[in-house]
């Protein structure tokens, strides 16, 4: 009897023991969904923080007159904070300070704090004509030929692979399909030296054509040299810089992020709205003006966090008395923001309610969660549709985010990312 007693109390202590680690594990997973790894703060301004988190900040200053806590000046070089209490801080010149978030003594985070001048661009909203040319050409796979004889074969199976990007043939350049396609014939079926680009890393890879019955020669490579599309753009710095879309182009075949050796912006307009449906989004169906003259910018960056590049010319060239300042992490906060875009030819600012923030999301451009609540915007597109990728969110005044996905399950819903990381991202 006794010993069932003892077996019992043990299993209670390891069933208690199980559950405090996990809800310390779960307390720790709010917390770190809850701030942010890095916190930037405007030189001069006070950062107010309501974090309601039973921990203590505690960090060192090797001179106490940059650093002012709730106003006051500091008497003393370490600074021990409460975060289950509102606060502010004022750092008066430009720097990174490392904090150490404690629980019971234990640093739970060290968290990177940058002190730096204000940021103002030009929120834009406005739909444009993307066009890029990738960087050589890109692989999208291989498949089989017929050759001469009637067999059928694969020359560039196992060696040529999607994703690729193939910038030489036989040590001569190459920037376009029609160029390959050219050396290809002129082989006469010879092996050709491919030159790729696979992973950031040149190899050499070595490529038998092969006559087809039509008397031509083939390789059975699948390639594309160029994608073009309709967006949005973002906004304008005061340089002349532009950022759209809030996530990278991907090639539609491989998903993967295009490698890019230039574009072009054009000036384009929307026609046509198919509205968004849960399980089938909607999508913007627009025209794209190429004629001469017309381009508006170039295109020298495609990332996770979006593309960019320079404007050159047109309406959105950046206009000091259109800007606003460039809100950080921390001034994100649900509730109600708006969303700047053009569904019927006049851009214009919509309702949204900004429903869940991760500081520290793992997965690119997914940042915080948005909802449509603007009935005009609702009976238009139903929600967020295809082409609205890039509209900028604009919460108390400050450019806060870019709008990048909609939930295939429910199309009022959609993600977005923070402007200080496209901001970032345009400055690599």
């Amino acid at each position: 009897m006794n010993l069932n007693r003892k077996k019992y109390r043990r299993l209670l202590l390891v069933i208690l023991f199980i559950n405090i680690i996990c809800i310390f594990a779960y307390g720790y997973y709010l917390f770190d969904k809850k701030f942010p790894d890095e916190v930037k703060v405007q030189v001069g301004a006070a950062a107010d923080f309501d974090l309601e988190l039973p921990l203590v900040a505690k960090t060192h200053v090797e001179d106490v007159s940059v650093v002012s806590i709730d106003q006051k000046p500091l008497d003393k070089n370490d600074i021990t904070l409460d975060l289950s209490t509102p606060f502010s801080v004022e750092l008066n010149k430009s720097g990174s300070y490392q904090v150490n978030v404690q629980f019971l003594g234990i640093t739970l985070k060290k968290i990177n704090v940058e002190a730096v001048e204000t940021s103002k661009v030009m929120p834009v909203g406005a739909p444009v004509g993307i066009h890029i040319k990738t960087r050589g050409v890109m692989v999208l796979g291989t498949g089989k030929i017929t050759d001469e004889n009637g067999n059928t074969c694969e020359p560039a199976l196992g060696i040529i692979k999607s994703g690729d990007y193939i910038q030489k043939v036989d040590g001569i350049e190459i920037s376009s399909i029609s160029e390959m396609t050219q050396m290809v014939e002129e082989s006469c079926g010879a092996p050709l030296m491919l030159t790729v680009l696979r992973n950031s890393q040149e190899i050499d890879l070595q490529v038998v054509p092969v006559m087809t019955s039509s008397g031509t020669y083939k390789t059975g490579i699948w390639i594309r040299d160029d994608t073009q599309g309709i967006g949005t753009l973002s906004f304008v710095d005061e340089n002349q810089r532009f950022a759209a879309l809030g996530h990278g182009i991907t090639d539609i075949d491989t998903s993967l992020l295009i490698d890019l050796s230039g574009g072009s912006l054009y000036p384009a307009s929307v026609g046509n709205i198919i509205k968004g449906e849960n399980g089938v989004p909607g999508e913007m169906v627009g025209t794209i003006y190429y004629g001469q003259g017309s381009r508006l910018g170039t295109i020298s960056q495609n990332t996770s966090a979006g593309i960019f590049g320079r404007i050159e010319s047109g309406l959105w060239q950046y206009d000091e008395s259109r800007a606003i300042e460039v809100g950080f992490k921390q001034d994100i906060h649900t509730g109600k923001a708006y969303i700047r875009c053009c569904v019927d030819g006049i851009v214009k600012d919509y309702e949204i309610s900004i429903n869940s923030i991760d500081y520290n999301s793992k997965e690119d451009h997914k940042d915080f969660v948005i909802e449509i609540t603007d009935p005009q915007l609702l009976a238009k597109t139903n929600g967020i549709i295809q082409g609205m990728s890039g509209s900028p969110i604009i919460q108390d005044g400050k450019l806060v985010g870019v709008t990048t996905h909609v939930f295939l399950n429910d199309c009022k819903r959609g993600y977005g990312i923070f402007a200080e990381t496209m901001l970032e991202a345009m400055e690599q």
